[in-house]
């Protein structure tokens, strides 16, 4: 299932790759007019930001950030290729991202921006929906604003999680 995963840090060379897995996913995930948010994330924000990659391809992507003074980290634009829906590497990329997050002093909480379609997702591990804003990224596809309080209990389940799932990679 997770076999020959590589998790590393975003490299510019990576860029078309990245781009490729953002419109395998459009249009259902995103919309076209996402991609120069997009880019300009992984350009310019000097966020983490990290790939997922097997046989040599990549085959997924996602950041985090924390603004200063704050003690909140922002997952951002984490998705894998559309033709590897289903094969648990959306949760092996986001309990990726929870590890380091939890590394970052003074960061209490997770907070992300998703839609409907992707909800669920998030829910099953313990994040609240905060907001909801119909038609809040295009037509047909809302916007959910979600959170993750990083309690002890939190913080322990996030490492039990990663130690479980990092082992099959």
């Amino acid at each position: 299932m997770l076999t020959g995963l590589e998790f590393r840090e975003y490299l510019p060379a990576d860029r078309d790759a990245c781009i490729a897995v953002f419109e395998s996913n459009v249009p259902r995930y995103f919309r076209d007019h996402e991609l120069s948010g997009f880019l300009e994330f992984v350009d310019w924000s000097g966020c983490p930001y990290f790939v997922l990659v097997t046989s040599g391809t990549i085959i997924g992507c996602g950041g985090f950030g924390v603004r200063p003074g704050s003690d909140t980290a922002d997952l951002c634009w984490g998705m894998v290729d559309s033709s590897h829906h289903g094969k648990h590497l959306g949760e092996f990329l986001l309990f990726a991202r929870l590890n380091r997050i939890i590394q970052e002093a003074g960061v209490n909480a997770v907070r992300l921006g998703t839609s409907q379609l992707i909800d669920p997702f998030f829910l099953r591990f313990g994040f609240a929906v905060q907001g909801r804003t119909t038609d809040g990224i295009a037509a047909g596809l809302d916007e959910v604003e979600m959170r993750l309080e990083l309690t002890a209990d939190v913080r322990s389940s996030i490492e039990r999680k990663w130690n479980d799932i990092s082992s099959e990679g």
